[in-house]
């Protein structure tokens, strides 16, 4: 009989704490020995390629070597109950490269938006994504990611017909694909209705076809406010049979498991230490699909450069009923609690 892993279960068999042992890891291994080296060979070998290496990245790089290493700084838990004690490393708490601080992040967050933010209604787990030849401009300028965000609300509040206050999503940006490619594209989680006078009321049906044209038009739109592409691009993809520009909605979903499942998955890191291994020097990192990637240990280090954020970017955005504006003005409404 197969055990269905909730999110309850999950927490039970995991509630011991156990030591990780990070530096027997294959990332490990690559960042100690090559990360130095990087800095040296980046400008003949992958400016070209990737721009100018940022400090963040080396900065991450370098902290990520000393997250959960006891030698580096612990702090002591100790039970009063049962006088046990143990010594719990720090994290480095970076974006972008460390699994493990990925991992806490994404648990963290679904918790946050299950508990404070969304509401008890049915979602639906949206994706938007852009074709390949958009993509080189956000490789070089991070704030770029705005326009996914604003296309991609803005494409839902025009295709559904509905004021944008009255609407709820959540999106994420996430630079990476399957094989560690970048590959700028949202993940988000949607209200499946909207709420007037108070009162929700479910969506009839989406036109995911409408959908996908709106997102393609202000996508482009906004590429051609930056000067990055030009009316004969723009006319260009808009004329084909399919514009690149994709919109997925999964089947409305309402309970526990589904939207902490979601929430988790949308801010996911985007290295799976699952995915990636080590063979006579040469590293491979396995898709979904098990269609395997080599590189050496520098040109896997310059594609995982591309996944750093830059220090305070925004890469979760909240919109609509959502938003921390409506929130807090709905919080402002509501009567306070009862006195003890």
């Amino acid at each position: 009989m197969l055990t269905r892993y909730t999110w309850e279960s999950q927490k039970r068999r995991l509630q011991h704490y156990r030591q990780r042992k990070p530096e027997t890891s294959p990332l490990y291994q690559i960042v100690f020995h090559s990360h130095e080296e990087l800095q040296y060979v980046w400008e003949s070998r992958f400016q070209h390629q990737y721009g100018c290496l940022r400090d963040e990245v080396t900065k991450t790089l370098a902290e990520y070597l000393n997250c959960g290493i006891l030698a580096h700084g612990a702090a002591r838990v100790y039970c009063d109950g049962c006088k046990h004690s143990l010594l719990v490393a720090f994290s480095c708490k970076r974006r972008g490269v460390c699994p493990s601080c990925g991992a806490k992040r994404a648990v963290k967050f679904a918790e946050h938006i299950f508990n404070e933010v969304i509401e008890d209604v049915p979602h639906r787990h949206t994706v938007f994504t852009i074709p390949k030849r958009l993509r080189i401009f956000f490789k070089y300028d991070r704030k770029l990611n705005s326009i996914l965000f604003k296309a991609a609300w803005g494409a839902l509040a025009h295709t559904l017909g509905i004021d944008e206050r009255e609407l709820a999503a959540i999106f994420t940006i996430q630079t990476a694909g399957d094989a560690l490619n970048f590959h700028p594209h949202l993940h988000g989680i949607l209200a499946d209705g909207y709420w007037k006078d108070g009162v929700f009321t479910r969506f009839p049906e989406i036109d995911i076809a409408a959908l996908n044209q709106a997102f393609a038009e202000r996508v482009l739109a906004l590429l051609h406010k930056q000067e990055l592409i030009t009316d004969d691009d723009v006319l260009q993809i808009l004329s084909q049979d399919h514009t690149g520009c994709s919109v997925w909605m999964s089947e409305p979903f309402h309970d526990d498991d589904s939207e902490r499942f979601v929430a988790r998955y949308i801010e996911r890191a985007p290295l799976s230490l699952e995915k990636l291994s080590i063979q006579d020097d040469i590293v491979i990192y396995t898709t979904k699909e098990g269609v395997t990637q080599e590189f050496d240990a520098l040109e896997f280090l310059a594609l995982l450069s591309c996944q750093v954020p830059a220090p305070y970017e925004s890469l979760t955005r909240y919109f609509g009923r959502y938003s921390c504006r409506r929130r807090g003005e709905r919080a402002k409404l509501s009567p306070p609690p009862p006195a003890e």
